[in-house]
């Protein structure tokens, strides 16, 4: 696998990661134990990069988008991938790494891979 499909695999385990953070409203990492000086740089960087990621991979298309995140976002098996995407788990095996490589140039034109 080249490097670029591996660093788009990590952004893509960190976009879920992040989004799923957010989404839960634990974007700061912080106790509730008296007064403490709320980090809001590092929780809007963390919007942004979560608001970035999705742009680049609004450029795939639909079948490329739901590929990778039933994969890397909810850890599906290329059986459950393909049916999903009603087709057969051989073209899911050929979807994946050109979804990869996809989302790899669209991150290196956005500057975010």
């Amino acid at each position: 696998m080249p490097p670029e499909e591996c660093i788009a695999i990590a952004r893509l385990r960190q976009w879920a990661a992040s989004r799923t953070a957010t989404s839960n409203g634990k974007a700061t990492n912080y106790r509730r134990v008296g007064w403490q000086q709320r980090r809001a740089s590092q929780a809007d960087a963390q919007i942004v990069r979560v608001i970035d990621f999705e742009r680049a991979l609004e450029t795939l298309s639909d079948e490329q988008q739901t590929a990778l995140v039933l994969r890397y976002r909810d850890d599906e098996t290329e059986g459950s991938i393909a049916a999903a995407l009603a087709c057969s788990v051989r073209k899911v095996g050929y979807v994946l790494p050109a979804a990869r490589r996809s989302l790899a140039a669209a991150l290196e034109r956005l500057n975010l891979l």
